[in-house]
């Protein structure tokens, strides 16, 4: 009989261990998931591991994929949608003269114009953001910005970016506001 206990303490002290590793592995593939949100790294690999696990990640960062798009992201942008139309009707635009309607100028107006739909149409007239000279310009789509300090022209659907740069338009995924050095 003792025989038969060491063995049953055995897979006890087997599946415990089992345990063990179980969590430690949650918690890597958690901190993984949290540094690629952080970092802007794909770990699309970590993200299929733990959605095998059973963890799911609560906040998105905001991008736009017409078969993924969360249902939170399509009512904050009715509503962006909703509000830049009452504006047009009432000519009180956020950022605009009284009577201005918001329109796309200069930079921004050549990358609409190379974007075509993906920019949207404006749903602010273009103002100064900072200090240095920096203009933004909220969009049905997202965001056009003019960087002063590097004389560029960029849109962001909050992942995707496009820049209007000498070699023509440049296109780049992430958290990084600034083009990819060539």
């Amino acid at each position: 009989m003792p025989y038969l206990n060491r063995q049953t303490s055995r897979r006890t002290a087997g599946s415990a261990e089992l345990l063990y590793l179980l969590i430690v592995l949650v918690a890597g593939v958690g901190t993984a998931m949290y540094a690629s949100q952080k970092i802007g790294t794909d770990l699309s690999s970590v993200t299929t591991v733990a959605s095998v696990l059973g963890l799911t990640r609560t906040a998105q960062p905001l991008r736009y994929d017409p078969q993924h798009v969360a249902a939170p992201q399509i009512a904050a942008a009715s509503e962006t949608l909703v509000n830049a139309n009452e504006a047009a009707v009432t000519g009180d635009a956020p950022f605009c003269a009284p009577g201005q309607q918001p329109s796309f100028a200069l930079g921004l107006s050549e990358l609409a114009q190379q974007l075509g739909d993906t920019m949207g149409v404006p749903t602010e007239c273009e103002h100064v953001s900072s200090v240095n000279g920096d203009t933004l310009q909220q969009t049905s789509t997202g965001l056009a910005a003019y960087i002063k300090s590097s004389n560029t022209v960029t849109f962001t659907d909050g992942w995707r970016h496009w820049a209007l740069t000498p070699r023509g338009v440049t296109t780049w995924e992430g958290a990084q506001s600034e083009p990819p050095a060539a």
